[in-house]
């Protein structure tokens, strides 16, 4: 419905409200255009303000956010002694079985840990960091690597190796009180490993065999590479327990060789008697054997067994009487000998237990 013209002819429009059907009314379409545009206009303002925020969104994790991050996470696990949250944002290059000491159950026994860290610098691939370790301050840089599932590690290049070896093949080793399996037989390398570690000081040892032992060795693996003490060969030497038997072995033996005493050192030295040979081709009777002092000795490892390498020689006197006479007309006389008997032989292990072998 229209309303009259108003006095001064000129129309009014009905609202548009009231208008009917689909089309703007006269007058309408170019401001709804410009409306239309200022609408799209804003909204390309809007989009291109979220885009930028996006942008800035993604600017701001940045790599070296990213790897100072790694850094700082790594740094504090190596201050707390956790093995395994230092090892889980880096990647020390060595297959599983080669990570033994980077495990908490040998790390949080360690010594000399890193005490401070503060982050200096960081980049796309490497974090430079001053680093504190027992008092003593060092500026490091930390290589930085991607792993395949595009998180940022502490890379293999960061890391230093304890090669730890002994004297002879030993079952196993152990690191700050831990044991470590010996590589096996066939390597080529029974007396030796070579793993990385964290810094710290390690104490090394020997297990596995219950007659020998290995006197504890330290090795330091420092924030200053200069002053790391890395390798360390340690001495295979004979337990407490195969001594006290070795002992007890040689008692019994000289105990064999007084019962019946050698006539000549060919003798004692085929029955193992070494120093209990009676130098007399006449007849004898009523011999006595007195032990002054018992000789010493010292084990040797051999490739399947121990030496026994005389220290000292022992003290001892055998008294008997002699036939001066003939056999049908005896004189027997009184006479005493000192001896100086000698420790010799050699230890085999056989079905676990120590045995004598005369040599």
């Amino acid at each position: 419905m229209e309303i009259p013209p108003s006095a001064n002819n000129q129309p009014h429009l009905t609202p548009y409200l009231q208008q009917q059907g689909g089309t703007f009314p006269e007058g309408q379409p170019r401001r709804n255009r410009k409306l239309i545009i200022a609408i799209a206009a804003g909204a390309a303002v809007v989009l291109t303000a979220a885009t930028a925020g996006v942008i800035l969104l993604v600017s701001s994790l940045s790599p070296a956010q990213d790897v100072s991050a790694t850094a700082e996470t790594y740094f504090q696990a190596l201050i707390d002694g956790d093995g395994e949250k230092a090892l889980s944002v880096s990647d020390p290059g060595v297959p599983e079985n080669e990570k033994a000491l980077l495990q908490s159950n040998v790390y949080k026994n360690a010594g000399q840990h890193i005490d401070g860290y503060r982050i200096m610098d960081a980049r796309s691939d490497f974090v430079t960091a001053e680093v504190t370790q027992n008092g003593r301050k060092q500026e490091i840089i930390l290589r930085m690597t991607k792993s395949p599932e595009g998180e940022w590690k502490v890379g293999a290049k960061n890391f230093q190796k304890i090669r730890l070896s002994s004297s002879r093949p030993v079952e196993s080793f152990t690191v700050n009180g831990v044991d470590v399996a010996a590589p096996g037989a066939g390597t080529g390398a029974r007396d030796s490993l070579l793993m990385p570690a964290f810094p710290g000081e390690y104490t090394l040892g020997i297990s596995g065999d219950k007659y020998a032992t290995a006197e504890e060795q330290k090795a330091l693996v420092s924030i200053d590479r200069a002053i790391s003490k890395t390798t360390e060969r340690l001495t295979v030497i004979p337990s407490q327990l195969l001594l006290d038997e070795t002992r007890t072995l040689l008692e019994n033996k000289r105990s064999e060789c007084t019962a019946t005493t050698p006539v000549n050192a060919s003798e004692a030295s085929r029955r193992g008697c070494s120093g209990f040979a009676l130098y007399e081709y006449r007849p004898t009777r009523n011999l006595k054997w007195t032990i002054e002092k018992e000789p010493t000795f010292t084990l040797l490892r051999s490739e399947d067994g121990w030496i026994i390498q005389s220290e000292e020689a022992g003290k001892a006197s055998v008294s008997y009487e002699v036939n001066s006479g003939r056999d049908d007309a005896p004189q027997w006389e009184p006479k005493v000998e000192l001896v100086t008997p000698r420790a010799s032989g050699e230890i085999q292990i056989v079905d676990g237990k120590a045995t004598l072998k005369d040599r």
